[in-house]
């Protein structure tokens, strides 16, 4: 099996959402996963409104990043997930 690189966008519910305690969840949720977090970082979009970004390494595995998405949209204040860009290490 291959070993993977995933960008995951993580959008909050609004801009009230206090990003520090959000990546705080963000990384518990991705410990639980199996997957190595390489990268986690907010980035301004507009009105205060952010988006947050991990980079994750993983195994190749069935189903890829599907599941770990479908755990990360769990969170209470996450809006949406979405994986943007997957790439061989």
């Amino acid at each position: 099996m291959a070993t993977v690189l995933a960008k995951i966008k993580i959008m909050p519910k609004s801009p009230e959402v206090d990003k520090e305690k959000l990546k705080e969840k963000i990384k518990e949720v991705l410990e639980k996963q199996d997957v190595a977090i390489r990268g986690l970082f907010d980035e301004p979009l507009a009105f205060g409104l952010y988006a947050i970004y991990t980079v994750i390494e993983m195994e190749e595995r069935e189903g890829g990043t599907e599941p770990i998405e479908k755990a990360l949209a769990e969170i209470d204040d996450v809006e949406s997930v979405e994986t943007v860009e997957v790439s061989l290490a």
